[in-house]
């Protein structure tokens, strides 16, 4: 087992800047932060950082700037200013800020910008959790609307789930086949939709401290192995689910040691298998092997490259690129897993 982390200042940086507004992950001729540091074999890679989208940098759909234009935010909001969660795929990034109370998205491959701010007459007031599906339709939770709402892939609003009646703080979402997965923070649970009518087909857990029970979860990943992932944050913990909502383990603990829990938020899974878990208070991300050992610890406090402050949701792509919302920071971070050899990976 390998845990290790490491805090990296940087002085005097630099910055270049490519379509969004994006850090460079090369500073002069030095190479940007790996973890674990040399002489060891690296395996989490700093790549860049992602703070805003300039009109120089992208082209933004005309009724994104009719819309700004009307609401007098044309550049406030090309700037991130609280993100919580993120989604990756297809070339587009999707980023929920509350701050902003939108929905920012990044078509990378098109070099398009496109905001979502409102579901029909309702506006965002609380956007949290983010997941798109296999045909690109958008799924958002917000908070305070305590409902999710369904986009198509150009932001038209397409319908909605749930309700005050049955969420009373949805957060994270995933999406697996026809069901909807929504953690629902106060309701100590995660709820089930059908994608095709939004019925609720079962939910899971309820208030309490054994396992298959919840206190104040927040987010929630699918890995590979169609298993669910959830942030049981007040237990200090994460809890591991079949599909059907069956607990298959637990792991952590409240604590101020390497392996300990604070404030734990966002939670993803690498094509390996490897757990990774944002961590509000420590300001980094800890990596777990399946029966929760600690194997990597990467990021650090601070505001330079691969260091954050008050790291929230958490995404790791078909790619193994790892996306940390660096909240305080008002910004994305992106880094990447190098795998592809036995000496690159997490052991």
């Amino acid at each position: 087992m390998l845990a290790c982390s490491i805090i990296l200042t940087l002085e005097g940086c630099a910055v270049n800047h490519f379509s969004p507004s994006v850090d460079s992950a090369i500073l002069g001729n030095r190479t940007e932060p790996v973890w674990p540091p040399p002489p060891q074999s690296p395996r989490i890679s700093y790549l860049r950082s992602i703070s805003g989208f300039s009109d120089s940098d992208t082209k933004t759909s005309w009724l994104s700037k009719i819309i700004d234009t009307i609401t007098g935010k044309e550049e406030s909001t090309r700037g991130i200013l609280r993100p919580y969660n993120i989604f990756a795929d297809a070339g587009r990034i999707y980023i929920t800020d509350p701050g902003f109370q939108i929905l920012h998205v990044y078509d990378m491959q098109n070099q398009k910008y496109l905001q979502i701010k409102n579901a029909g007459s309702q506006r965002f007031v609380s956007p949290i959790g983010i997941s798109v599906d296999n045909r690109g339709e958008i799924y958002l939770s917000d908070s305070v609307l305590r409902k999710v709402f369904v986009f198509d892939k150009e932001g038209n609003f397409l319908r909605e789930i749930g309700s005050p009646d049955t969420l009373l703080r949805p957060s994270g979402i995933a999406i697996h086949e026809e069901k909807v997965y929504v953690v629902d923070t106060h309701g100590h649970k995660v709820s089930v939709f059908s994608k095709k009518d939004g019925t609720m087909l079962f939910s899971f857990g309820h208030n309490g401290t054994a396992r298959g029970e919840f206190h104040f979860p927040t987010n929630i990943f699918i890995g590979k192995d169609g298993l669910l992932y959830i942030t049981d944050s007040m237990n200090f913990r994460v809890q591991i689910f079949d599909r059907d909502g069956n607990v298959r383990s637990a792991f952590g603990r409240l604590g101020d040691g390497a392996g300990d829990f604070s404030k734990p938020k966002g939670i993803a899974v690498d094509s390996e298998g490897h757990i990774y878990v944002t961590d509000a208070h420590f300001d980094n991300v800890q990596v777990f092997d399946r029966d929760g050992r600690l194997l990597l610890v990467f990021g650090a406090s601070g505001s330079g490259n691969g260091e954050m402050i008050l790291p929230a949701g958490l995404f790791i792509d078909k790619e193994d690129k790892i996306y940390v919302a660096d909240s305080y920071n008002k910004r994305i971070q992106v880094f990447r897993y190098l795998k592809g050899n036995e000496k690159s990976k997490i052991q």
